[in-house]
């Protein structure tokens, strides 16, 4: 197996176990405490394993510890920790994942509220040490609709802009936009998010200048005590590939 597949599957594995995906991924408890769970995982790259979870909630914090062992013995781990302070209209994330190798790669994010304007300030620093960053703002218009402008600069210093209007609809939020980077190209981006029984899919389409598209179809859906989750990625030569995997979490 590709070793960077590999690693790129077990860590959004890792994603779905510590509860970044939709779902109810992450049952918080009804008041402060702490909660220990523990499940197995598989994909279709042919990963699979088991893990440990710790999750501790308290007033204006939130951290989960999780610990997943694949079938060949190595151990990933990842922390993160939420803060939250609703009345000065301020939130941070820490996000630190260590591979069996021992190397980590981490994600810091800020948040701030400005009357109904959000402005997100982020960082990830990968494996190899290279950091890429992204700063963000949400506008809330009042009519069912916020525009989010963002950039995002790569490893290499290379630059993307964006612009976008998010608009909510009964069973979720389309987005449409547009983007240009710091090396001259162009498009546009779609995307369309539905919530309907227990199911969150999301489909997206990026069209460049050239009028070139990319398609990526992601569906998550929870039943019982497992989360399965499948993404098909369809380039602009009409080939696609898919991944698929399954979190089951222990009665």
């Amino acid at each position: 197996m590709n070793m960077k597949k590999n690693e790129k599957t077990l860590i959004k594995l890792l994603a779905v176990i510590t509860g970044v995906m939709v779902l109810g991924a992450v049952v918080f408890p009804a008041s402060a405490g702490e909660r220990q769970r523990s499940g197995t995982y598989e994909n279709s790259r042919g990963a699979s394993g088991t893990f440990q979870q710790r999750i501790n909630w308290q007033p204006g914090q939130y951290s989960r510890v999780t610990t997943a062992q694949t079938a060949n013995g190595g151990v990933w781990n990842r922390s993160v920790q939420d803060t939250w302070n609703r009345q000065a209209g301020t939130a941070s994330r820490s996000v630190m994942t260590t591979a069996p190798n021992g190397k980590t790669a981490d994600i810091s994010e800020t948040a701030a509220r400005s009357g109904n304007t959000v402005s997100v300030d982020g960082s990830r620093t990968g494996y190899d040490g290279k950091t890429s960053s992204w700063d963000k703002t949400i506008t809330a218009n009042g009519n069912g609709t916020a525009t989010v402008n963002n950039q995002y600069t790569r490893q290499n210093g290379a630059t993307i802009d964006s612009s976008s209007t998010v608009t909510r609809t009964a069973d979720g939020h389309d987005v449409t936009g547009s983007y240009t980077t710091s090396t001259g190209k162009s498009g546009t981006y779609n995307q369309t998010v539905v919530n309907n029984d227990g199911t969150h899919t999301v489909t997206g389409t990026v069209t460049g200048a050239n009028g070139q598209t990319v398609e990526r179809v992601a569906t998550t859906t929870k039943d019982g005590n497992t989360i399965d989750h499948s993404a098909t990625v369809t380039g602009p030569n009409g080939k696609s590939e898919t991944y698929s995997g399954s979190v089951t979490f222990n009665q």
